[in-house]
């Protein structure tokens, strides 16, 4: 038996935990598409802190950092004027930017420190998903087999993890994981593993309980969101996607479920509905087989072996990740 040796920097500890030193630069979902109508907003936790999430009159999704720049009032329990969103307290209105575009007092000048962080945001695979930086440095996570005009999604919130969600993403290295506790049949190479710049991808053949023989095309986005394409024998596709959020003691979970759209014909709305709850089933039975584990582990890296070569290289990208806080303190 090999064991793998260690970085000396590292040691027994590993990773530090987000929020040690900032957070990774990623793209993490913060809400589901269809929960937000045009001029609603909702205040959820994000990284340390709190954002609020709104929809203009023009439909777009816009993240900023919760808290009034003028006495810090919440404002997700505000309103949404146009495109803007207005703090409940004393009526100042913030624009799509993050600045202050109106103050009801009557000042001569708007200070120019009266601005919120304003997060880069997407929506995509039925979510909104929001930068932690100023600039993002790869794209926003989707199936990179199928264009997203051609699939249909459902996306739901999952439970409350204990652990970051680097370490839910693990998984898909940790083959030993696979094989053992979730009892799929595997046959792979380390040094198929492509690692491109903030993303990494492989295809692996191998057989699950269940579903049978498949080939699975994984592709992980930063180290947070990661999609499962996975082809059957007969030519039938199943997709899962998973991204996960830093928040407060650990993190929020989202899955989704994906296929090809319908024709519209009553037969194929049930083909739909039945891969999809199938995507639904697959992901689901994965992270219930994998909660005992991830609810009490104290992670670290302590004694690797040859089986473990995939996962330390994994590791490894995790480590390396670029961490950033570039709120200023704004969300918490």
């Amino acid at each position: 038996m090999t064991i793998i040796e260690q970085p000396r920097a590292v040691g027994k500890k590993g990773i530090p935990r987000e929020g040690e030193g900032g957070f990774s630069q990623c793209w993490y979902p913060v809400a589901l598409s269809d929960e937000i109508d045009n001029g609603e907003l909702v205040g959820k936790e994000f990284l340390d802190g709190r954002v609020v999430v709104y929809r203009g009159e023009d439909g777009q999704a816009r993240v900023h950092s919760a808290y009034c720049r003028h006495l810090g009032a919440d404002l997700s329990v505000g309103d949404v004027c146009g495109n803007d969103v207005r703090c409940p307290f004393h009526h100042w209105q913030y624009g799509p930017e993050g600045i202050c575009t109106k103050i009801p007092a009557g000042v001569d000048r708007i200070p120019s420190q009266a601005r919120l962080f304003t997060f880069p945001t997407v929506e995509s695979m039925g979510l909104i998903w929001v930068f932690n930086g100023t600039e993002p440095l790869y794209d926003p996570p989707a199936f990179p087999t199928h264009s997203a005009e051609d699939l249909v999604f459902r996306a739901h919130e999952t439970r409350r993890w204990r652990v970051d969600p680097y370490m839910l993403l693990t998984n898909s290295m940790d083959f030993q994981h696979l094989r053992e506790l979730h009892g799929m049949k595997i046959d792979y190479d380390p040094a198929d593993i492509v690692i491109d710049g903030f993303q990494y991808e492989y295809q692996v053949d191998g057989e699950l309980p269940n579903f049978g023989m498949l080939r699975q095309h994984v592709k992980c986005f930063g180290n947070n969101a990661i999609t499962l394409t996975m082809t059957r024998r007969d030519g039938s596709q199943v997709l899962s996607a998973f991204g996960g959020t830093p928040v407060p003691n650990g993190s929020r979970g989202f899955n989704v479920a994906a296929t090809v759209k319908g024709s519209g014909s009553a037969e194929d709305e049930q083909r739909v509905d039945r891969v999809l709850g199938m995507s639904e089933a697959l992901i689901t039975q994965l992270q219930d087989e994998d909660a005992p584990v991830m609810d009490t582990i104290r992670f670290r890296e302590d004694v690797l072996i040859e089986a473990d070569r995939a996962l330390g290289k994994f590791l490894r990208y995790v480590r390396d990740f670029p961490r950033d806080h570039p709120s200023d303190g704004l969300i918490n």
